[in-house]
């Protein structure tokens, strides 16, 4: 309610008491003050105009990635990872290594392409001797056509051969080792990362379900997205000035334009979706904040008073309209009921209830009777009371973002071990809690895979000597004179088969080349990928295991033997809340606490802050380096974290001067006013303080202003004065 409001108030309510002629009663909706009156409540009337008001659509909306610079990575073959080489928050080039993943589809992709290269030359021999023989009438039609079908198939199974080739041998790979090299496509920030090494990831085109690895994005440039009323729609166009909010920064403004109107309403919501463009050089705007859209509309030339002047009741704005004059020279103000538009720079469009040239009450002040929410003590009062005063200062504030965590591997220093090989474990080599160095022995497995693999090869170098005799000998007879082409040709076709099947059968024993095995007694000798501690084992004596390349790639039922890792520092995952998010940044001091270890400190920083907020909880995922050389802490436990964020000036005040009523806090003010006994004026304030810990200094965040005085000591007996 505006001072206007409480001055007519005030003066109705001492009229009532004054003498009228009889019959006379003032209605309700009605104030009738004299001119001294009105001096004296320092009531001012203006006349109603139509003036410029600036206009703007306001609908909610949510940031969202600009998707022409955020792209989705997953992986294009089967296998398991083997090292991580880019972490969240690292900027990375086009082209730049993220992960690499050890997969026996690099193998096969390329013996493929062998094979069909040596079926493709064997078909299209097949069939241009066909076709000559054709044009001299010494074979069928149907001959003819069998090759050419042949050389067809041949054809197109040589081109998906190439093209599945060409997937992998443009992120680079090693036809020797088999791991593949996984890249970024676009320059940006690794924005989310789902792998660790020793992960078994499922292959893009092998019909699994593929996971997405890594999110790389730029946030430079964010989009807006938000849904404006249909009948709002034809006031839009591309280029239109917008203003966007956000709970993060408030009293921020961010500014952008639009750049897409739909075409299309939802036919349920009846709206229209539009695309704003904001550029965000400091990456203040994150994915999946929620934000206020104000789409900035020409001024128009509209009836407006000043925010003063409406007064809210019961949800119903209304004005005070002054109409006639009595003849006792009281003028009367009529109370109305208005239609308002939203406030914008001070003053509030009128849509219905007043008209132009009318005069309504901007401005007043009640000065007759001490307002509600003022008191006014003697000095003699302020003495017994004993109540003192403190002037209002600024300090610096240590400020603080207090989230709950858990601890984790930092999955750059773990790695996860499988077998590679069917079979059964005859030895275990390491136990838990024992230091390993790269390469040091984990367990012995018996596996008959070895002796197929091994075979198979053998198999293979036989069959290519054959082929090289065979070819050979067709060679020498064609040469005489007494052999036939064709039977040369097939001999030649026959040779490149023979070699592609000993490339395949090769391909799978490389892979265990980094190992020890005895050709013999077929045992297998599992190896440390990485230096570290055995964190955890599920490996035993006669435990039988599957092999992650029996089937072909990753299987559910492949079991994680051991877990070798580093515990001299972990990650501290926690979640901040959006309107945190600007006081967290990468290399902020943390302290973590411990329930178990009371009076033991831990402490770390702030290693990465997420880009995007999760759309449900609306909060930013922050991982914490912790220092954990005493290796107390232990993965999967979850605490509360202390993140120190740099100290701001912030208005303070002494404990003593906060009080908390009906829900409230406030303080009493000292206006510096003095009444006629003396009495010195302190106005009751609500104010917006921080009463989380016990400090004697209470930062104010708003209601005050250094240098103003409040009531410190006994301020209770004022709250009972009012």
């Amino acid at each position: 309610m505006t001072r206007a409001v409480w001055a007519m108030l005030a003066f109705a309510a001492c009229n009532r008491g004054e003498t009228r002629p009889t019959g006379e009663v003032q209605p309700e909706d009605e104030v009738w003050l004299s001119p001294q009156q009105m001096e004296k409540a320092n009531i001012r009337v203006a006349e109603v105009k139509r003036q410029a008001i600036a206009q703007a659509i306001t609908v909610g909306g949510k940031v969202a990635f600009d998707d022409l610079h955020v792209t989705h990575v997953f992986s294009p073959v089967t296998g398991r990872v083997t090292r991580v080489l880019a972490k969240p928050g690292e900027r990375v080039k086009k082209g730049a290594p993220l992960v690499a993943i050890l997969s026996p589809d690099v193998g096969a992709a390329f013996s493929d392409v062998v094979k069909a290269q040596a079926d493709l030359q064997t078909s299209e021999l097949d069939f241009r001797r066909e076709e000559r023989l054709l044009g001299q009438d010494a074979t069928s039609q149907r001959s003819f056509e069998a090759a050419q079908d042949t050389f067809r198939r041949a054809t197109a199974e040589y081109e998906r051969a190439k093209q599945r080739a060409a997937l992998l041998r443009g992120s680079g790979l090693d036809l020797v080792t088999q791991e593949y090299m996984l890249r970024s496509f676009i320059d940006g920030e690794v924005i989310a990362r789902i792998v660790n090494p020793g992960m078994e990831v499922a292959g893009q085109y092998s019909g699994g379900n593929s996971l997405e690895l890594f999110t790389i994005g730029d946030i430079k440039n964010v989009w807006v997205y938000a849904d404006v009323q249909d009948v709002d729609l034809p006031k839009l166009k591309v280029g239109q000035d917008v203003e966007v909010s956000v709970v993060a920064y408030p009293g921020r403004v961010f500014k952008g334009t639009i750049d897409l109107v739909a075409s299309t309403v939802d036919p349920s919501l009846r709206t229209g979706r539009v695309r704003c463009s904001l550029p965000n050089e400091r990456e203040e705007l994150k994915p999946e904040m929620f934000a206020t859209v104000s789409i900035v509309q020409p001024p128009e030339q509209r009836i407006a008073v000043p925010r003063d002047a409406v007064v809210s009741i019961n949800e119903t704005s209304f004005v005070y309209v002054q109409n006639n004059t009595r003849d006792d020279g009281r003028i009367v103000f009529k109370r109305r009921s208005v239609r308002a538009g939203d406030e914008r720079d001070g003053s509030i469009p009128i849509l219905d209830g007043v008209q132009p040239g009318e005069r309504v009450v901007i401005e007043g002040s009640v000065t007759r009777e001490q307002p509600n929410d003022e008191v006014w003590p003697t000095p003699k009062q302020i003495e017994e009371g004993h109540i003192t005063t403190a002037k209002v200062a600024t300090r610096d504030i240590a400020e603080a973002v207090t989230i709950g965590g858990r601890l984790a591997f930092d999955d750059t220093r773990i790695s996860h071990v499988f077998s590679p090989v069917n079979g059964r474990i005859t030895k275990v080599l390491a136990q838990p809690g024992q230091r390993v160095a790269k390469g040091a022995p984990l367990a012995a497995i018996v596996s008959p895979d070895l002796g197929s693999y091994l075979a198979d090869v053998a198999k293979a170098e036989a069959d290519a000597t054959q082929a090289e005799h065979e070819y050979a000998r067709q060679k020498e007879l064609y040469d005489a004179g007494v052999g036939a082409k064709r039977d040369l040709e097939a001999a030649e076709d026959a040779l490149r088969k023979a070699k592609a099947e000993l490339e395949r059968a090769k391909q799978l024993t490389q892979l265990l080349q980094s190992a020890d095995f005895d050709k013999v007694t077929q045992e297998y000798l599992l190896r440390s990928p990485i230096a570290g501690e055995v964190i955890s084992r599920k490996a035993n004596p006669g435990l039988e295991v599957q092999g992650q390349y029996s089937n072909g790639g990753s299987s559910s039922n492949v079991v994680e033997l051991f877990t070798i890792g580093e515990l001299g520092e972990l990650w501290m995952l926690g979640d901040v809340y959006e309107m945190d998010l600007p006081r967290v940044t990468e290399g902020d001091e943390v302290a973590l606490r411990v329930d178990v270890y009371p009076d033991t400190p831990f402490h770390g920083r702030v290693d990465w802050v997420a880009d995007v907020l999760d759309p449900v909880q609306h909060t930013a995922k922050v991982r914490c380096v912790i220092d954990n050389s005493s290796h107390l802490l232990r993965p999967e436990m979850y605490e509360r974290v202390d993140i120190a964020v740099p100290g701001k000036q912030l208005v303070v005040v002494p404990r003593a001067a906060v009080m908390r009523v009906d829900g409230e806090t406030i303080v009493f003010v000292q206006t510096g006013e003095k009444k006629r006994d003396g009495g010195v004026v302190f106005k009751r304030r609500k104010v917006v303080a921080r009463l989380d810990d016990n400090s004697q200094l209470v930062p104010v965040l708003s209601g005050l202003e250094p240098g103003e005085v409040v009531a410190v000591d006994h301020s209770l007996m004022l709250l009972g004065m009012l």
